[in-house]
């Protein structure tokens, strides 16, 4: 099976990731929202202030971890990497507020609030398992 066009619909039903950091051998994770481009699909992107915690560490480690979580109890469709890394986007906000909104509706108010203060980050998938279904699984690679 062909497993982008599930990796693809999996990252447009959700917009929350688990986003792994480590500093100093001390893991860590954290909830972020995403947003992707489907023209391409290796790249996602979230947005967090420059001087926030998980940027000092994913600066001192680009190497990240992310899940998507799933939407339902009822099934297990998500995406999972564990080789990707992070690094700052040369995008602003305005870049890439259009796909943030059109994936997550409810960021526009936090946007007007700080979007000023937030900076674009990039993850940079080079593999990932895409969970379709408890019997169906695979595995992209970019």
């Amino acid at each position: 099976m062909e497993y982008l066009p599930a990796y693809n619909r999996i990252l447009k039903e959700g917009g929350i990731i688990a986003l792994s950091t480590s500093a100093n051998n001390n893991p860590n994770v954290r909830i972020v929202n995403y947003c992707f481009d489907e023209n391409n699909p290796s790249v996602l992107y979230f947005s967090t202030s420059s001087d926030s915690n998980k940027i000092a560490e994913l600066t001192g480690n680009e190497k990240t971890a992310f899940t998507t979580i799933p939407t339902s109890h009822d099934d297990t469709p998500h995406v999972r990497s564990h080789n990707a890394f992070v690094r700052k986007s040369d995008l602003s906000l305005n870049d890439v507020k259009d796909m943030f909104l059109k994936q997550t509706p409810d960021l526009a108010e936090m946007f007007e609030a700080v979007g000023n203060f937030l900076d674009i980050y990039e993850i940079h998938v080079k593999e990932a398992d895409v969970v379709v279904s408890m019997e169906d699984a695979g595995i992209i690679i970019f």
